[in-house]
């Protein structure tokens, strides 16, 4: 697969975020300025890599294909949730406040989840998932998988992260978003399992890579939401620590993906 101007440029910011990752870690730094600059970092390559996706995917033909609608959708989910990130960088940074939850920065966050949903239905389109449901062994799939995808959604999000209980005081918002995170990482994740499972098959040449990219970055973003929520849970979250970088890592795939579908470069 050859790589796209835009895809280089995102693999050279996360190589930045992975040495400034590393860096922290080995610093053993947990409260200092340092930390709270790395979600800058994540900010900058979730929007670089949806406005780069965006204007990619009028080269598609936008939403006249089903490929450039699959790029635009998900590359204004990356966008959108960047502005999630900016605003948390901004509760920490500008207003020296510990972000509270929810935060306006849940919006951002929460509001990626049904435009990457929409451009992952287009993108099991352009792959020939379709035609696998029409198989005998497509269908098994079209069971299995969200079968393996609930359970794992499940354990991993509410028994492991939130010791198999739910906290239903705090207010209404509270509890929306406490149920839309998980169910929203069950339906991205589900359909994540789906268009791998079903497209297996049809992925070649230019798709493959791209498509198999961007999956894994839907795959790192459900770890990094359940990473997230197990190390708030028990305390020991804090900026840089590893849950950022696995979402530093998610949108750094998701971008790259996007972004190795240039046609130029196929």
């Amino acid at each position: 697969m050859k790589i796209s101007k835009q895809s280089a440029f995102l693999l050279g910011l996360m190589t930045i975020m992975l040495v400034y990752w590393v860096g922290i870690v080995l610093s053993d730094i947990t409260d200092l300025p340092v930390n709270l600059y790395y979600s800058v970092g994540i900010t900058l390559v979730a929007f670089a890599g949806g406005v780069m996706g965006i204007f990619l995917s009028k080269k598609w033909g936008g939403r006249k294909s089903a490929v450039g609608t699959a790029i635009l959708f998900i590359s204004l989910g990356t966008t959108v949730w960047s502005i999630g990130s900016f605003i948390w960088s901004f509760y920490n940074l500008a207003l020296n406040l510990e972000v509270p939850y929810p935060s306006l920065a849940d919006i951002g966050y929460i509001s990626a989840i049904p435009l990457w949903i929409v451009g992952i239905f287009y993108l099991s389109k352009a792959t020939g998932a379709g035609v696998s449901i029409r198989k005998i062994g497509g269908r098994v799939l079209l069971v299995l998988l969200p079968v393996i995808a609930s359970i794992s959604s499940y354990y991993l999000l509410f028994v492991v992260a939130r010791d198999s209980s739910f906290d239903w005081d705090g207010g209404v918002l509270k509890v929306f978003f406490d149920l839309a995170y998980p169910v929203g990482d069950w339906i991205v994740l589900t359909f994540a399992f789906l268009i791998w499972g079903l497209s297996l098959k049809y992925l070649g040449g230019k798709y493959r890579w791209p498509v198999f990219i961007i999956l894994l970055g839907f795959l790192t973003m459900f770890l990094a939401d359940f990473s997230f929520s197990y190390t708030t849970t028990v305390g020991t979250y804090y900026n840089g620590s590893y849950p950022d970088f696995l979402f530093a890592l998610a949108m750094f795939l998701l971008g790259f993906g996007i972004n190795s579908f240039d046609p130029k470069q196929q």
